[in-house]
């Protein structure tokens, strides 16, 4: 009786061993509408920080200046 090559090969191989058939997730990420909008999303706020110049700005009209007072004795 001969053995084939694969048989002794497969006689001691562990369940870690073998390569899973489906791929990992970052190796397709670049399909994923999910990573996409993640991107997106961060992208957006990082421009809203930036815009904003460390959100020490509020977005929208700029406040008004108080007028000066004036002492009159």
């Amino acid at each position: 009786m001969s053995m084939g090559k694969h048989d002794v090969e497969s006689k001691g191989a562990k369940a870690r061993d073998h390569v899973s058939a489906r791929p990992a997730f970052w190796k397709q990420a670049h399909r994923d509408w999910r990573v996409w909008s993640a991107v997106v999303l961060m992208l957006a706020l990082m421009l809203v920080y930036v815009i904003t110049n460390d959100l020490s700005r509020r977005p929208g009209p700029a406040p008004s200046a108080p007028a000066p007072m004036t002492h009159t004795p």
